[in-house]
């Protein structure tokens, strides 16, 4: 099998499309016709079993990451809050501290990446409702969701091609009045968690949120790369039929890709 990052680069990306390759958990790595690469929470080591030993083979990483952490060099690394399943610190010094790669940063996420004393990491901590240019063909709007009192401060991201709008929901329940942002922007593809713990949308809720985006695609994370997660993508398929008959989801494999 070609490995992972050879196929991202050998992928060619057509004008007027992204491409989205799902890294496993809440990680996705999109490539642009540009040929530039954007990742979002990326999670490559067994940070998470490292940092919460006391909770056994609960946090026991089921899947193995798509490549390495030192693979992989890309234009743009956004994190959107600071769990160690989103804010690999394991992984960041060779995710972050190559020279090249731009991090974009929840405040707290941005704090514990700075703990690291990372030579040389290009760090930006974005706060709610502030829009940011990270590469030529795609600006980020940092927007609300919620985490709870788990991460206050945890973002989504609207990244926005200007032929298509990609949204990356974060850890979130379904809570309107803090969504109002993202269903106001209407984006084409919603990248929704379905594990339904810890405070996120479950597969019933995912298919229903991605109706009131009014989205023409949903892909789904945050499954099964922990035991404690929980999440059944059957859920969301089961009731995309009944809540989100206009979208259509895309349910990808770790190192799958997806062009619309």
């Amino acid at each position: 099998m070609m490995d992972f990052m050879r196929r991202v680069r050998e992928t060619d990306v057509a004008a007027g499309k992204v491409a989205i390759f799902w890294l496993g958990q809440a990680g996705f790595l999109l490539k642009t016709h540009e040929g530039h690469t954007i990742m979002i929470d990326p999670y490559f080591s067994d940070y998470v079993a490292r940092v919460f030993p006391e909770i056994g083979l609960g946090f026991k990483r089921l899947m193995p990451p798509p490549c390495r952490a030192d693979e992989v060099m890309a234009d743009v690394l956004l994190i959107s809050h600071e769990h160690a399943d989103h804010c690999d610190l394991d992984a960041m010094p060779q995710m972050a501290a190559n020279g090249h790669t731009r991090v974009f940063a929840s405040a707290a996420a941005a704090k514990q990446i700075d703990t690291l004393g990372l030579a040389g990491v290009h760090l930006t901590a974005v706060a709610k409702g502030e829009t940011v240019r990270v590469l030529p063909e795609c600006t980020v709007r940092a927007v609300d969701c919620d985490h709870g009192e788990l991460a206050p401060e945890a973002l989504g991201f609207l990244l926005d091609f200007g032929f298509e709008t990609v949204y990356f929901a974060g850890d979130t329940a379904l809570t309107p009045a803090r969504l109002a942002a993202a269903l106001d922007a209407k984006p084409d593809v919603a990248l929704l968690p379905i594990n339904g713990a810890f405070g996120n949308l479950n597969g019933a809720q995912a298919a229903r949120y991605a109706a009131m985006l009014h989205c023409k695609v949903l892909i789904p994370c945050h499954f099964w790369t922990f035991p404690l997660h929980h999440g059944d993508p059957q859920d969301l398929i089961d009731a995309m039929p009944a809540e989100a008959p206009a979208v259509a989801l895309h349910l990808l494999c770790q190192g799958e890709c997806y062009v619309g």
